[in-house]
């Protein structure tokens, strides 16, 4: 599918996409349909573990090591509507309103921006809390997929601006990038909303408009386009997941 996979990626990316497209399809009650796609989480974890144990030895990603919680996070609409499902399911109502609250300012304040802008305003995730994230066990695909070698030099890139140290773990980056594209395939296989999103800003709207979830079970874009991630390029239709027939 890849050509930087290494063949045990590329078996990882084609049996975790079989794997949540059969579940997706063979899904009656659209109540259980975000419930298929999360259950697929856990191969992140089975992916990590089944990693060379000196590149897992490497991770320096520790509770309270927030400098990647202040950047941009792209999802996909299903990333979101976990995430709010969450979020309903376990925060109090104070809880609740404070989060919606953090929510519209920070979709304010990257109304209009480019992806550059908004990096720049190193803004924090609406979800942070305390230096650790408020929705770890349904926290985006893209904030599991990341593991660091050197907590300081994220913390130097994050002031700087930009990534000028590589803190990336090429052995454990690749098979969290396989888990993470096979799953955001499947779904768009199986006919769901394939836009990029900004997560704050459609998180916030998944939280004052209920029909943001009627829309993505309908296989409709889930979110306006105020919410979707900003792009550097012209053509509009960048970033989309389309199907590709890659688990037929």
């Amino acid at each position: 599918m890849c050509a930087q996979f290494s063949p045990e990626e590329e078996t990882l990316f084609e049996k975790t996409g079989a794997t949540v497209l059969k579940r997706l399809r063979k899904t009656r009650n659209p109540a259980d349909l975000l419930s298929a796609i999360s259950s697929a989480h856990k191969e992140f974890d089975r992916a990590f573990a089944s990693a060379p144990a000196d590149a897992r030895g490497m991770v320096a990603c520790r509770a309270g090591c927030d400098a990647c919680c202040h950047v941009p996070v792209g999802v996909q609409a299903h990333e979101v509507l976990i995430a709010a499902q969450h979020v309903q399911t376990h925060f109090s109502p104070e809880e609740l309103d404070a989060l919606i609250a953090r929510a519209a300012a920070h979709r304010e304040a990257f109304a209009g921006r480019s992806n550059a802008g908004r990096t720049a305003l190193k803004t924090p995730c609406v979800l942070l809390r305390n230096g650790s994230c408020s929705i770890y066990g349904a926290r985006p695909e893209a904030c599991r997929s990341h593991h660091s070698n050197n907590a300081e030099a994220c913390r130097t890139n994050l002031a700087s601006g930009r990534e000028d140290i590589d803190v990336y773990i090429p052995r454990v980056r690749g098979r969290m990038f396989a888990v993470m594209l096979a799953i955001d395939q499947a779904v768009a296989e199986a006919g769901f909303d394939g836009h990029a999103y900004d997560f704050g800003s459609a998180l916030h709207e998944a939280l004052i408009n209920n029909l943001c979830a009627v829309r993505w079970v309908q296989r409709q874009p889930a979110f306006p386009e105020s919410c979707r991630e900003a792009s550097e390029m012209d053509d509009g239709d960048s970033g989309v997941m389309h199907a590709e027939g890659y688990f037929q």
